[in-house]
């Protein structure tokens, strides 16, 4: 019994430290006060002028544009990769493959951003949308593609796609009608965490972002050499509404496997 209590105030102490400070920003993100230090009363105002803020509309705008097409990216080549890994022995090298994939989640990040600068200088690719966004697919990749890859490993060997084939499906076929199906919850999953990955960049997007391309993490920095303002509370209150949203869209897309 004194185990267990210890382990509930840990956990509760845990779940405080993690949302508490979530808690007090949503709060102040209705507070009638410039400086977040005392409670002066409640107002939707700081909400009214972050919908009228351009810059910062704008720059979330670019941010969910990169997010996109860089989870669409990353979800598109991780099941490609983890497929090949998965369903054809016969490709020598998959352990260096997949090693290599996961080179980005322990690179730092900053080693990332200058390495791919250098290349686009190098390679006289001007700095623009695309190029943003395809670094921001190479970050994502190795999420999606163990979300995919753990899936796939999971699918019984392979032995439903084999069962399709030997009834007369050609391998594409097998993959659009059982493969594609049975990925699906991983396919989700691994555009989430693509799509977060990128919407959340700083480090590559500081160093890879064009003229004229500012995404939001660069934004909130540029303004929070000012201090910070009950704008940024309320444009993180609903991101965090829309996180929300989106896990529970999440749950229901992809339901627990039954045995």
């Amino acid at each position: 019994m004194r185990r267990v209590g210890w382990l509930s105030s840990y956990c509760c102490a845990l779940y405080a430290f993690l949302y508490v400070p979530l808690a007090v920003m949503v709060a102040f993100s209705f507070n009638d006060a410039r400086r977040n230090v005392v409670w002066k009363g409640f107002t939707l105002k700081w909400y009214g002028q972050l919908f009228h803020n351009a810059d910062l509309l704008g720059s979330l705008a670019t941010t969910v544009k990169i997010a996109l097409v860089a989870s669409v990216l990353a979800t598109l080549l991780g099941l490609l990769s983890s497929y090949a890994m998965t369903r054809h022995p016969a490709f020598r090298g998959r352990q260096a493959y997949a090693g290599l994939m996961n080179i980005p989640l322990m690179m730092p990040e900053i080693v990332m951003g200058v390495g791919l600068l250098s290349f686009y200088v190098r390679a006289s690719i001007p700095l623009n949308f695309w190029t943003l966004s395809f670094a921001h697919a190479l970050i994502a990749l190795p999420f999606s593609a163990s979300s995919i890859r753990a899936r796939l490993l999971s699918l019984k060997d392979a032995r439903l796609e084999d069962a399709a084939q030997d009834l007369g499906a050609t391998e594409w076929q097998a993959f659009v009608k059982i493969t594609l199906p049975l990925a699906r919850p991983a396919l989700v999953s691994g555009a989430l965490l693509a799509f977060t990955v990128s919407f959340e960049d700083f480090v590559t997007s500081f160093f890879i972002a064009g003229i004229g391309i500012t995404t939001m993490p660069i934004q909130i920095y540029s303004m929070m050499k000012f201090g910070i303002s009950p704008e940024m509370n309320a444009l993180a209150t609903c991101l965090l509404a829309v996180t929300a949203v989106a896990l529970l869209v999440q749950r229901r897309l992809t339901p627990e496997d039954h045995p």
